[in-house]
């Protein structure tokens, strides 16, 4: 099975901050689930206040603001071919798109986050792991096998109204 560290090696090459690293990860784990009933990547992801983390990539990347650009030479690139390079473009396709607080008021408003932070105060820190299964991704649909785009939205407030 794969490690978050190699799976977050696409996304960097593309050019992404900590933020958003953080965030694609989740999708590209929730939307693997959807597809094949599997995980993509062996790390938990914790229900963090900000939405989803992996604490190995946070734990690495903790130094940099989470709106910089991570620099390509800061993760061996491994290169994927078939159903994990496809899956990962689709994940970029569909989100890669979106700022990392774009990227956090989406994730506070889906089930697997949601149910991760039950009992909680919305700025109360969390060891929670987030809950991927069949009942939390029931609302994440394919389109003709494909993840969909996802429309960049106004601002809920979750992230980007406190932050610059």
């Amino acid at each position: 099975m794969n490690s978050a560290i190699d799976i977050a090696s696409f996304f960097v090459k593309k050019g992404v901050s900590p933020l958003q690293l953080q965030k694609l990860l989740y999708y590209a784990q929730v939307w693997f689930f959807v597809k094949t009933n599997r995980w993509l990547f062996s790390d938990e992801i914790k229900a963090w206040k900000y939405g989803p983390v992996v604490p190995d990539i946070w734990q690495r990347f903790k130094y940099m603001r989470r709106t910089d650009i991570i620099p390509h030479d800061r993760l061996a690139h491994k290169d994927y071919s078939g159903q994990f390079n496809d899956h990962l473009q689709q994940v970029w396709d569909a989100y890669g798109h979106l700022t990392g607080s774009q990227l956090v008021d989406l994730s506070h408003g889906e089930l697997p986050w949601q149910s991760s932070r039950i009992g909680l105060l919305n700025n109360q820190p969390s060891r929670n792991p987030v809950v991927i299964d069949k009942n939390t991704t029931k609302d994440f649909m394919l389109n003709d096998g494909k993840i969909p785009f996802i429309s960049p939205q106004p601002s809920r407030g979750n992230y980007s109204n406190r932050h610059v």
